[in-house]
């Protein structure tokens, strides 16, 4: 049996999820000094040894791994003293709540959520060029947060933040998350910033798209989100070769570079005023509240805010959007 103070330290999560099929039973993780990844991890795989020593015979196992390095890490962590530069810094409890918040057009509706789950955000509403600011929990008590530091960030570095422990938690576009491909837990859907992604081309090459692929065997189609255009047309079937752009998307068709795109779109203004149509709607995105797998596990406090956001979400409806994919 494990003493009172040893038990006080474990918990136990039955969403986590080994990507190894030969595991048959429990599985663990173990997270320690603040860190984002786990220091070790293992489980049961009773089948691993079938056949090896003759018929019938069943042979239990069980086997882990720890991370020296991240072990290390843990250690120089807890004693408050620098990591080794290989893996993120850890980030205990004892120092103040760290939030990647985006700037741009997510911002003003952050702000209003996070002030209505409680926060001070009165010195992110005017931050100058500070990247950092301060903030505190106006709430006291159980499921109270202390101390705040706000990082502002891009929504699309957000994850970055969050993922390699620079923050404990953040928020962004459901965009960001998926082309980010981080080790994240998504905790709350915020409701805002809805924006559709589509696929379009130019309204004068209706059909050049289809005899373009029966010829060449593929579609060429131009985007800023190769993940998530690269998975839709996966998931369709279509051979689709992905020409990754950071601006003016819109050319790659008009000029002949490409058949189509993928791209946002929030009121159609920019589709219309270069004459491209809609061919397909590939998923609606929406703002997301999210935490790296270690401070999920370790800090009590960004499950708090998870539920203090999810309140404040459902009191300002900010609904999710029906029909999200999720």
């Amino acid at each position: 049996g494990l003493a009172p103070e040893d038990a006080q330290v474990l918990s136990f999560d039955f969403s986590i999820m080994n990507s190894f099929d030969y595991y048959t039973g429990l599985v663990f993780k173990a997270y320690a000094g603040g860190l984002p990844d786990p220091v070790g991890s293992g489980g049961r795989y009773d089948s691993i040894f079938t056949g090896a020593f003759g018929d019938g015979i069943e042979v239990p196992a069980a086997g882990f791994a720890f991370s020296l390095e991240r072990l290390e890490a843990a250690r120089t962590s807890v004693e408050d003293a620098a990591s080794d530069g290989d893996h993120a810094a850890g980030r205990g409890a004892e120092g103040p709540l760290r939030i990647a918040v985006p700037k741009g057009s997510l911002k003003a509706d952050t702000l209003d959520v996070l002030e209505a789950a409680g926060l001070d955000v009165s010195e992110l509403r005017d931050p100058g060029r500070h990247l950092i600011v301060r903030g505190s929990d106006t709430r006291a008590g159980e499921g109270a947060v202390g101390d705040i530091e706000f990082v502002i960030v891009r929504p699309s570095d957000a994850p970055a933040f969050v993922g390699c422990g620079g923050a404990d938690c953040g928020i962004c576009g459901w965009d960001s998350l998926i082309e980010a491909d981080l080790n994240l837990l998504q905790l709350v859907d915020l409701g805002y910033g809805l924006c559709t992604f589509i696929e379009a081309e130019p309204a004068w090459r209706a059909g050049q798209a289809e005899r373009n692929y029966a010829r060449r065997g593929s579609l060429r189609v131009a985007t800023k989100y190769p993940r998530i255009a690269s998975a839709w047309y996966a998931e369709r079937g279509v051979n689709a070769d992905i020409v990754s752009l950071h601006g003016n998307i819109e050319l790659g068709p008009i000029v002949g570079m490409t058949d189509r795109i993928v791209d946002i779109t929030a009121t159609g203004a920019t589709l219309r005023d270069n004459d491209l149509v809609i061919t397909g709607r590939i998923m609606d995105c929406t703002a997301r509240f999210f935490v790296n797998p270690g401070a999920a596990r370790l800090d009590p406090r960004v499950r708090n805010l998870a539920d203090r956001l999810a309140a404040a979400v459902k009191d300002k409806h900010f609904e999710p959007v029906a029909g999200s994919a999720q």
